[in-house]
């Protein structure tokens, strides 16, 4: 009853646009990187902003990005970023657009692409109109915690006016050190549960488009929990945050480690491997054909 109170209020306070989703997209030697991402939380009230940064508004968060892609891949650069951001007391939605230079090269008709830069995080407190989108751990929700960690000390004394606190990350419960760790640790821009290795996701390929995608979703990134108990009345305030990730390229793709490979010639490629399997099966028919043939004529001259 409690934990659905909680999310009642927090479906109520804030609502994410879409679901959190890491999208990647092929499209020849061009890599798209399109990170769509919300945080829902009840813990402490978060500044009310609506805004769209870039490099000619804020130059920081270029430089932050390419140190973070260079850290996991320092062959990783990006290129047309661009944030945009709205947050509101419950919550913050945060959309990043970006392309990934320096990871795709062709070699005859295979394109090659080295995914190897995806685990990468952001560290630094990047800020549009004096709100830290990316911080929003250790700028707005330590103290809160810190606050109920000191007063959990009073508990059970007289006068207290909180009768419980207890903290949780990931569902198992921690002590008040490391809840304020945990929490002060948390950033937005952290994409280190994305394993690099492809062969780990799941891949589909599609006819009717031609495309093969892959598609992982990993535990919540964060997922903290402070149950605040007050008299006979029990308080969950929540923060949660994770995404899924999704991989695509157009025609048949492999991938073998953390590389992606794709054909991308003009489909003569294609064609000849056609013909080849083609001719192939026509030829085993045909000996099978003479096969069948000369047997029977061996059992005619027999028969005579």
């Amino acid at each position: 009853m409690i934990l659905m109170l909680a999310a009642f209020l927090l479906s109520s306070i804030f609502a994410p646009t879409s679901a959190s989703n890491v999208a990647v997209a092929v499209q020849e030697q061009r890599v798209h990187a399109t990170l769509a991402l919300s945080v829902i939380q009840n813990v402490t009230a978060l500044p009310v902003v609506a805004t769209t940064i870039g490099p000619t508004t804020n130059p920081n968060i270029s430089a932050a990005f390419a140190q973070a892609l260079s850290n996991v891949d320092p062959s990783a650069s990006p290129s047309n970023l661009t944030i945009a951001l709205s947050s509101a007391r419950g919550g913050l939605n945060l959309t990043c657009s970006l392309d990934i230079l320096g990871i795709s090269e062709r070699t005859g008709d295979i394109l090659s692409v080295n995914m190897s830069w995806l685990p990468f995080v952001v560290r630094p407190d990047l800020q549009a109109q004096n709100f830290s989108f990316n911080t929003i751990g250790s700028r707005y929700l330590r103290s809160v915690v810190t606050h109920y960690a000191n007063a959990s000390r009073f508990v059970g004394l007289p006068n207290a006016t909180i009768s419980g606190v207890t903290f949780f990350a990931n569902g198992t419960s921690i002590g008040a050190p490391e809840a304020q760790g945990y929490v002060g640790n948390f950033t937005t821009l952290n994409f280190s549960p994305l394993s690099p290795n492809l062969e780990m996701w799941n891949r589909t390929y599609t006819v009717n488009n031609d495309t093969t995608m892959w598609r992982f979703s990993p535990s919540k990134s964060f997922d903290f929990d402070m149950r605040i108990g007050r008299k006979n009345v029990t308080t969950d305030y929540v923060a949660t945050y994770g995404y899924n990730a999704t991989i695509s390229v157009p025609g048949v793709g492999r991938a073998s480690g953390d590389m992606i490979f794709v054909g991308v010639g003009t489909g003569q490629t294609e064609w000849a491997m056609a013909a080849i399997v083609i001719l192939a099966i026509a030829s085993a028919i045909a000996v099978q054909l003479r096969y069948r043939n000369r047997k029977k004529q061996l059992a005619k001259f027999q028969r005579k």
